[in-house]
């Protein structure tokens, strides 16, 4: 969690470190089975110096696990570049997010330039990019910037719906799906059916697999255990 309210959670070089030292606990926890990164206050975090803060969306991003963010209100500058680094955004109807470095000469640091476009698409990515304005969460939902926005008080029912969602699934099959799709994205066509297909062959060789398949057959509720 992002816990330092009184300056907007903004991200400095110590909150940048101990995100990374974070992530590299749950990297070293095979048990976990999903990440939710949350903040508290009534910003997600908002950037308004722009200072070198280390990478910390980096390290999130190469989390193997699936990385759910919880806005729980504005995502700007290095806080909106955290926020993309996730799989899954929820925000309250109130989040806001912009990138405004342009205006103080200089341009997201953190995969910023990269993330978004790959996200909304390069025709959003440089209307936000280039203008620095504000996009609300109903347009943030329409351009596919978040997935869900939740209704007025509601956050954490839907937090919990979509974290009993994710966690119903096997835990190797969810990481593999991560990691098919981002990676995919990177590949050609042909390549991506490559991968796909490599994953899905060691994916047969789990237990989990099994368990699927007997629980299926049971009539009952699967037991994972991530092996």
């Amino acid at each position: 969690m992002l816990d330092r309210p009184d300056n907007g959670n903004r991200i400095d070089a110590e909150m940048a470190g101990a995100l990374v030292d974070a992530c590299r606990l749950v990297a070293e926890d095979d048990g976990l089975r999903l990440v939710v990164l949350t903040a508290n206050g009534d910003a997600f975090s908002v950037d308004d110096r722009n200072e070198t803060a280390g990478n910390p969306a980096a390290a999130v991003a190469g989390l193997l696990v699936p990385v759910l963010v919880v806005l729980s209100g504005d995502a700007i500058g290095l806080g909106l570049e955290l926020a993309l680094a996730g799989d899954l955004r929820i925000c309250v109807p109130s989040a806001r997010f912009a990138f405004q470095g342009l205006a103080q000469g200089v341009l997201p640091q953190d995969g910023g330039t990269q993330r978004l476009p790959r996200l909304v698409g390069p025709a959003w990515a440089q209307d936000m990019l280039l203008t620095g304005r504000m996009v609300d969460a109903k347009e943030a939902l329409a351009i596919g910037l978040v997935n869900r926005v939740a209704e007025p008080g509601q956050l954490g029912a839907l937090v919990a719906e979509v974290t009993a969602q994710i966690t119903a699934g096997g835990p190797i099959g969810a990481r593999y799906a991560k990691e098919a799709a981002g990676k995919g994205m990177d590949l050609s066509l042909e390549q991506g059916l490559g991968l796909e297909a490599d994953l899905n062959v060691i994916l047969q060789s789990t237990s989990d697999r099994a368990q699927g398949l007997k629980s299926f057959l049971e009539k009952r509720g699967p037991e994972f255990t991530g092996s």
